[in-house]
């Protein structure tokens, strides 16, 4: 009899064993940081850019991963601060004053229970002054006025208020603007060049997704501001978002 309770002591301790293993193994999952969009294309002084962040488990786990940012001569803010799998944090930099054309790194770090790992990106800091604010509003303007009429059920309209930035300044011919809403990212496009040829495109990512989900084309920014003719289309929807 005592040998009977001897064993059947050791067989429950055994199954304990594992369990507690088991347990340990859960909380202490690998995983990696990834950040998006492949490359930042330059920033300017005292407009805001940034990345965005997501997370891959190396087995499933719903134990949130918490993140921290550093950026070179910038502030940088992250937000949600612990994002899981499936889920987008945002982050975003605000370079300072400095030398022209230097490097700035992004670096973004997750823990968790004891584990830790990064991702990176590097960008150049131009010594600009945002001067293309104004006209980009009017043209928010314009495809705000068109949604509000022709895609009633995205909720944007010219009374939805947008923060807005100057980004990608390293990308010539075209201008790039930064729009962001309560739900929204808008990113504005437009090609400086004479018409025919003088597009302006918007995609539009739901700030709780990482990809964009729609693109809208203007046809002629003159004809639209000159004339009155506003003529905008769905167009090709990016692969990634524009920094």
């Amino acid at each position: 009899m005592l040998t009977r309770r001897i064993v059947g002591v050791a067989a429950g301790l055994m199954v304990l064993g594992a369990a507690l293993a088991g347990c340990g193994d859960d909380a202490a999952v690998p995983f990696t940081v990834s950040l998006s969009p492949e490359f930042v294309q330059g920033a300017v002084q005292g407009s805001a850019t940034g990345v965005l962040v997501t997370i891959d488990n190396e087995s499933e786990t719903d134990d949130p991963v918490e993140l921290t940012v550093t950026a070179t001569d910038a502030e940088a803010t992250v937000a949600p601060a612990a994002i899981r799998a499936g889920e987008v944090a945002e982050v975003r930099v605000v370079a300072g004053p400095g030398p022209a054309d230097r490097q700035m790194e992004i670096v973004v770090t997750g823990r968790r229970d004891g584990l830790e790992a990064t991702a990176s990106r590097s960008a150049t800091v131009f010594d600009w002054e945002d001067d293309r604010g104004p006209y980009a509003r009017t043209l928010l303007d314009l495809f705000t006025a068109w949604l509000a009429e022709n895609r009633p059920e995205l909720g944007i309209t010219p009374a939805t208020v947008f923060d807005g930035s100057m980004i990608a300044p390293g990308l010539l011919i075209v201008s790039h603007y930064l729009f962001l809403s309560d739900e929204w990212e808008v990113g504005l496009s437009w090609h400086v060049m004479t018409p025919p040829h003088d597009w302006a495109d918007i995609y539009l990512r739901p700030r709780d997704e990482l990809l964009p989900t729609l693109a809208f084309r203007l046809s002629s920014q003159d004809a639209a501001l000159a004339e009155g003719r506003v003529e905008i289309a769905p167009t090709t929807v990016p692969e990634e978002v524009l920094r």
